[in-house]
């Protein structure tokens, strides 16, 4: 299914035909498609609808920059064409998706009944994020990289040799660096999501200033978003906050997690 927003179109998935809305954002690399085990689980209750971001799955995005108030008319729009009248909906994030929907209950909090962040990124500030997406000088010397990463694989394979970068990191990284496509696909997708900078102590104050519902799920032997990370956001709102730890690594939306955390989305409390 697509909709038009002005030159862009938007693809996403929908699933259950439950009385509340739920959008659901996934991780980098991903599409919506990924969020069906767990949708099938919630289908009762939820009508979910699961967009492809920009430059990723099926989406047309025809701009160099994907900013709040975009997602935000996106998801404006995605509720109008499925007729959903409420001015509130619940919103879950996985790892990169987890990031955007963290900016947007920093910024919009009045809007969500319930905030779900699975492996949420931006938990903490990577240097290497920053720098090559905040900075003019350290984009360029991204571009160039993934033009040429030979110097970058062989500072990878000494960090990895002296124990500086774990093994996890190191085959994630691999899996978006070996190929020269993937490469340049990493370089525009940073790029274009690169104001998408949630901060957490204005977070947790919005949440806890008007009480929202926030559950966030991490996998235990996740090297990449590793679970103490939660505690930066449980210490800003302690009141609505529940923290889950799966016997799992950051792959959570594995079909075999999916009935496990739509049971603690089926229990949570609503606004």
């Amino acid at each position: 299914m697509e909709v038009n927003i002005k030159q862009h179109t938007i693809h996403y998935e929908r699933y259950g035909s439950g009385p509340e809305l739920l959008f659901c954002l996934h991780g980098y690399g991903e599409r919506g498609q990924d969020f069906e085990a767990l949708a099938n689980h919630l289908g009762h209750r939820f009508t979910i609808i699961c967009p492809d971001l920009p430059l990723h799955g099926k989406t047309n995005w025809n701009d160099h920059v994907f900013e709040l108030t975009d997602l935000r008319n996106c998801l404006s729009e995605l509720a109008k064409k499925e007729r959903f009248k409420t001015q509130q909906f619940s919103l879950a994030g996985y790892s990169m998706g987890g990031r955007l929907a963290m900016e947007y209950a920093e910024h919009f909090p009045e809007q969500l009944r319930q905030l779900i962040l699975i492996a949420p990124d931006g938990l903490k500030i990577n240097f290497w994020y920053w720098l090559t997406t905040q900075t003019k000088a350290g984009n360029r010397l991204f571009f160039k990289t993934m033009q040429h990463p030979e110097w970058l694989f062989f500072g990878m394979k000494w960090a990895r040799k002296f124990r500086l970068l774990n093994e996890s990191i190191f085959k994630f990284s691999h899996r978006y660096l070996d190929d020269p496509q993937q490469r340049n696909e990493l370089y525009k997708r940073w790029t274009l999501f690169r104001n998408f900078k949630p901060n957490l102590q204005k977070l947790g104050y919005n949440l806890n200033k008007s009480p929202l519902p926030t559950l966030l799920i991490f996998g235990k032997f996740d090297r990449i978003i590793p679970p103490k990370l939660g505690q930066r956001l449980k210490a800003g709102n302690a009141g609505s906050n529940s923290i889950i730890v799966l016997e799992a690594g950051h792959r959570l939306l594995k079909p075999q997690f999916a009935s496990t955390i739509a049971e603690y989305i089926n229990t949570m409390r609503k606004r």
